[in-house]
């Protein structure tokens, strides 16, 4: 083998010594990557999730993207996006969305309730309870505010509430004012005892009393700014960010059993888009979806979450743990 040869084979197998190693530490970085899509009620509570688990796993780098729900779950669906857990406010969406083709089972894990939040630079702060907050809400120019019922299941709870209210109290003007006069193409149909609230792939949305945003905590801005006097949100949320809030009735905050039959047809006159959303009390999921990249390492975390010291930071910001119900092939290892 002449000189030059035997240069020639030396850069060789450099170069190939170079690209396996590249190989193998891009590989062991995307293997300890564990990518989660979330609802944006849980992020300050996977944010200390995140800090902890990383401490306890060095190396592991958990990569969180906060979302309405259902937009969480259509980037799996309808984007071909992947992520290695998704964690839901509603566990139905899961279902709706995800099972059978892009995940076998589900793990039902909390409650939450929806509260009306103000600050004290809302107006009628000091006059605002848990008998008159319809009323408050009716008042010239006040502006209160939920999530886009198509995107967050915070949106089309609060949709729920404000319906089932001008029926509980008898009174036809909290939806017609609070909600028709906003957005006139959203309709309700009764059939039997059933009762569906059909809101559109497109509203005819018209900004004045009623502000939309596309998911729950984004109002949170708007209600310390002081651009915004209330806002429908999740208990958990009121508490983190140091918001006054009013209770509903049970019957109506979706703590309990609600006080009708409603179902929810999202993006009603899309039919591809379109799905059915029964209401009932609050009941979070979560899922390792067919497309996850790092399964043994989303395993390992969702089991710290659920029975480690995860389950403590859940509870410390709010949350309600409930009896873990389980749907589906569950892996062993995650039922307890």
């Amino acid at each position: 083998m002449t000189k030059r040869e035997l240069l020639a084979v030396s850069a060789a197998i450099i170069l190939a010594a170079v690209f396996l190693a590249s190989y193998f530490l891009l590989f062991k970085q995307s293997s300890s990557i564990i990518k989660v899509f979330h609802a944006g009620s849980l992020s300050l509570a996977l944010s200390d999730a995140e800090k902890a688990y990383e401490k306890l796993r060095p190396g592991v780098d958990i990569q969180r993207e906060p979302s309405g729900s259902v937009k969480a779950v259509r980037k799996i669906s309808d984007l071909g996006k992947w992520c290695d857990v998704v964690l839901t406010a509603d566990y139905r969406v899961i279902e709706q969305y995800l099972i059978p083709k892009h995940a076998d089972w589900l793990i039902i894990f909390c409650s939450n309730e929806v509260v009306l939040c103000y600050t004290d630079k809302s107006k009628y702060a000091s006059e605002i309870n848990s008998n008159n907050w319809y009323e408050i809400l009716m008042r010239p120019g006040v502006k209160f505010g939920f999530s886009n019922p198509n995107l967050d299941p915070c949106g089309y709870r609060a949709l729920t509430i404000l319906y089932m209210a001008s029926k509980y109290y008898g009174k036809d003007a909290i939806w017609e004012k609070l909600v028709v006069e906003s957005i006139p193409n959203v309709e309700v149909k009764v059939n039997d005892s059933i009762h569906y609230v059909l809101f559109p792939s497109k509203p005819n949305y018209e900004l004045g009393r009623l502000v939309l945003r596309d998911k729950s905590v984004d109002l949170v801005q708007l209600l310390e700014a002081g651009t915004l006097d209330y806002a429908f949100e999740y208990r958990n949320v009121a508490e983190e960010h140091g918001l006054k809030y009013v209770r509903l009735p049970p019957e109506l905050s979706l703590v309990s059993r609600p006080y009708l039959n409603v179902r929810v047809v999202l993006h009603a006159g899309d039919p591809k888009r379109c799905r059915t959303v029964e209401i009932s009390e609050i009941r979070y999921g979560l899922t390792i979806p067919k497309c996850c990249r790092n399964c043994k390492g989303a395993e390992e975390f969702v089991k710290w979450l659920l029975y480690g010291e995860g389950r403590k930071i859940l509870e410390e910001h709010g949350f309600v743990i409930i009896p873990y119900e389980y749907k589906g092939p569950v892996p062993p290892s995650l039922r307890g």
